[in-house]
């Protein structure tokens, strides 16, 4: 009787064991984060830095497999310019750029890091444009995800 409840009590320790090893494997990682540091307005001709930072959580992500800005007029997505960025430091990821004509441009950062992509987009105003002259962006992130690819 003794041998039975010896072994029924390190079967009981073995499984709870094995319960305390597995907490958390199922759990997912955290995503990871793009935000812009660019500002939101320029001067025709003026070059800027186009700066995001990448976190996971709250570490900065130094390993970004890639970053490229992708920049559109409002209405010319089909002539987006794809720009890949350089790490600088603590997550920070820069292009040097300079805008062009008057109008309302769109930014999105196509980050590829930790196995994981985001795409985040903001808005950029060279100039004064006429706001006769802004269409709305109603592009699809999948056709930039087409042009990545080449």
């Amino acid at each position: 009787m003794k041998k039975w409840i010896a072994l029924m009590l390190v079967l009981l320790l073995a499984a709870c064991g094995e319960e305390d090893s597995s907490a958390g494997a199922g759990e997912l990682p955290q995503e990871v984060e793009v935000e812009f540091n660019t500002q939101e307005t320029a001067d025709p001709g003026e070059e800027m830095l186009l700066s995001a930072t990448v976190t996971q959580g709250t570490e900065a992500v130094e390993d970004a497999d890639e970053v490229v800005f992708e920049v559109w007029q409002s209405g010319a997505r089909d002539n987006s310019e794809m720009l890949e960025a350089s790490h600088t430091q603590d997550g920070v990821y820069e292009y040097a750029w300079t805008a062009g004509e008057e109008g309302l441009y769109f930014i999105q950062a196509h980050t590829t890091a930790r196995r994981m992509h985001v795409m985040p987009k903001m808005e950029l105003t060279i100039g004064n444009p006429d706001p006769e002259t802004i269409v709305p962006d109603d592009s699809e992130d999948a056709d930039a995800m087409e042009k990545m690819g080449h």
